[in-house]
């Protein structure tokens, strides 16, 4: 495990997000996916039109486009942290470059709804974040969290284990440990959805997760060697293709 520190991760981060920016949409099958789902969570809450409306760590605009999509009166601002992310957008939306691991700019306040899908995971201090998000809300506003949690990737972790290599993906969050400073009353909905991706072989596996720029790793990169051996031990379906199994999380907090 290499430690490098927070300046340095970060930069690493946002290059990688940087640098697949150009494919990221084509990519994202697991962020259209729960951007669909978040979309039929926010028709159900129905949340006030007055108040603005913003998704965090927007990427493309894949969740923001659909929001608007199903609420055709309704702008969402974009924030990312990514110049060439949010270029990728090509509608006139209003778009904020920013750094998350910052408070949010003092100009926004008073929304009505906060989202973010995919982006919480890869922030520095994510249970302080999301205080400083639910902040900005209204009173009746809602804030709308998705992202892997800490059961994801048991095949990969498993692999791992057994060749006594280093698991070298992201260990992410317990959802307990997220949003252990709100009150139950606030915690409007919370919900795990397992989720399966499918491939020829651990190489397009590891491919597909460097498309969309999610490579950042705290690990020393595979050797051939190591990569060979994962994919050797690796359990294999009846047509020797290989899952990966994702367990997402979305979460509803209210601003009572």
């Amino acid at each position: 495990m290499i430690e490098m520190d927070s300046k340095k991760w970060n930069e690493k981060i946002k290059n990688n997000f940087n640098d697949s920016a150009y494919r990221y949409f084509e990519h994202s099958n697991i962020q259209k996916f729960f951007a669909k789902k978040i979309v039929q969570l926010i028709k159900e809450l129905n949340p006030q039109k007055k108040g603005e409306w913003i998704d965090l760590g927007s990427g493309p605009g894949i969740l923001a486009d659909e929001i608007e999509k199903k609420f055709s009166s309704q702008k969402v601002s974009r924030i990312d942290f990514s110049k060439k992310m949010l270029l990728e957008n090509k509608f006139s939306s209003k778009k904020i470059l920013w750094d998350l691991n910052n408070d949010l700019p003092p100009q926004i306040n008073n929304c009505s709804l906060l989202t973010s899908n995919f982006c919480i995971h890869w922030l520095n201090n994510p249970e302080k974040i999301i205080k400083n998000w639910f902040s900005k809300l209204v009173s009746g506003g809602f804030l709308i969290i998705s992202y892997p949690t800490k059961d994801c990737f048991p095949e990969w972790k498993d692999t791992c284990r057994k060749i006594d290599i280093e698991y070298s993906g992201l260990n992410f969050l317990c959802s307990k440990e997220l949003l252990k400073d709100f009150k139950s009353t606030e915690i409007h909905y919370s919900e795990k959805f397992n989720y399966l991706e499918n491939f020829e072989d651990v190489y397009k596996l590891f491919r597909s997760i460097k498309n969309v720029g999610a490579q950042s790793t705290n690990c020393k990169r595979k050797t051939v060697k190591e990569l060979k051996k994962i994919q050797k031990f690796w359990p294999k379906n009846y047509n020797n293709t290989v899952d990966l199994s994702w367990q997402i999380q979305i979460q509803i907090i209210k601003k009572l």
